[in-house]
């Protein structure tokens, strides 16, 4: 099978919790015979041809690093898709992004993108991963919103990474959904005692001490304020607690990152010092899951989500959750009590209830992380995860069943 996938972003030097699923998934079907090429735009420091783990990755040029420039690019990007698309022989096109600014130019190098694959005789993929808004999966609402449902309108399939996202879709494309949530690198996100001691004692972690860690873009969406303010209220009456912070927070670590909003989100922790670490952006997966394993709950109170993976990743070390009761992010995979403990958005007294429950209680810390790793061992395995991609790819899941069980 011959995949060839277009994202104008791509990892590294982007950050994003889909686009790092798709290029471990590909790194597994390259793994497994499959063909995989990726189209994405130009970036300084990176080679306009190169091959990463069997994937090979062709870039586009940079055009200028200026404003002008980087506008430029994204134009230059579209039309070398498009040579590149016409030149390519594939059996499959996964669309992750065009680079077009606003709605209108997106739909239309969407539907040219399409066009091509389809003359070739080739399916089309997409995948929808983040709610629109926080109270609509997929938002058609106004003339913004017409284009938006023009972009998908003509791809094959689909995919939905949560229950929430795939109902919000079927009721505009019914023939073409499908509900596939993420995998988890079971092979790598393993705890390890040996590592955990080892590294809590690197970084001064006492016998007794709980850590609570956040992986993510340190911003409002992901909620971070809120567990700011929490743990800074918390952290004088518990001088053995930890908070470690995992993703970028400058935008040399991601450009997308705003960093004026990160020095308000993060200014509550300045009272907490030293019990506070922001590793930053770690592209390393080993390394990611070594830290998880260190800890001792995974806070995650983000406000708008379509399916999370780092609530995965750290039920897979054997971390209980605190985490938000919406769509995408509690459908699915914890289970309140559990696996961890579920608290209402913009919630902060409830977050700090649920800090003072878990952080004192190592039994009950200790329940729910095995819970939470046995089910995802039994659900969301990954080599099960990328055997039901292949299936979809090949068009065996291409439409949707009636209910929300998934492929």
């Amino acid at each position: 099978m011959r995949i060839l996938f277009v994202s104008y972003q791509y990892w590294p030097p982007d950050f994003g919790g889909e686009l790092l699923a798709s290029i471990e998934r590909f790194q597994s079907l390259a793994s497994r015979g499959c063909s995989v090429t990726v189209l994405t735009s130009g970036r300084g420091g990176f080679a306009s041809h190169e091959v990463q783990k069997g994937i090979d990755v062709y870039r586009s040029s940079i055009v200028a690093t200026n404003r002008l420039g980087r506008l430029l690019r994204r134009v230059v990007f579209i039309l070398w898709v498009c040579w590149r698309v016409v030149l390519s022989h594939f059996d499959v096109l996964h669309f992750g992004s065009s680079g077009a600014i606003g709605p209108i130019s997106t739909a239309f190098a969407t539907k040219v993108l399409l066009l091509l694959a389809r003359l070739k005789g080739a399916r089309t993929v997409t995948v929808h991963s983040l709610a629109d808004t926080e109270q609509s999966a997929f938002d058609t609402h106004g003339w913004k919103g017409f284009w938006h449902k023009a972009s998908f309108s003509g791809f094959d399939s689909i995919v939905a990474v949560s229950p929430a996202l795939y109902e919000g879709l079927r009721t505009h494309f019914p023939n073409r959904v499908a509900l596939l949530p993420y995998g988890v690198r079971d092979d790598v996100f393993t705890r390890s005692l040996e590592a955990r001691q080892r590294l809590r004692a690197e970084n001064a972690v006492e016998d007794g001490g709980v850590i609570f860690i956040f992986l993510g873009s340190v911003g409002s969406r992901k909620g971070f304020d809120l567990l700011a303010q929490a743990f800074a209220e918390l952290a004088p009456d518990h001088a053995n607690w930890h908070l470690w912070v995992v993703g970028p927070y400058t935008r040399e670590q991601n450009r997308n990152v705003d960093e004026d909003e990160v020095t308000q989100v993060t200014k509550p922790l300045e009272s907490a010092g030293r019990q506070v670490k922001f590793w930053g952006r770690i592209d390393d997966r080993a390394t990611v899951s070594r830290i998880l394993s260190a800890g001792d709950v995974f806070v995650f109170p983000s406000r708008k989500e379509g399916m999370p993976i780092s609530p995965l990743e750290a039920m897979s070390v054997g971390l209980p959750l605190i985490i938000t009761r919406i769509p995408g992010v509690t459908d699915l995979a914890s289970i309140e009590g559990e696996t961890g403990l579920y608290i209402p958005p913009d919630a902060p007294a409830a977050l700090r209830d649920a800090m003072l429950r878990l952080g004192p209680d190592e039994p009950l810390r200790r329940r729910m992380g095995q819970r939470a790793a046995e089910v995802i061992r039994e659900s969301f395995g990954w080599e099960r995860h990328v055997t039901k991609w292949m299936k979809l790819y090949g068009g065996g899941a291409a439409t949707a069943s009636t209910s929300t069980k998934p492929v």
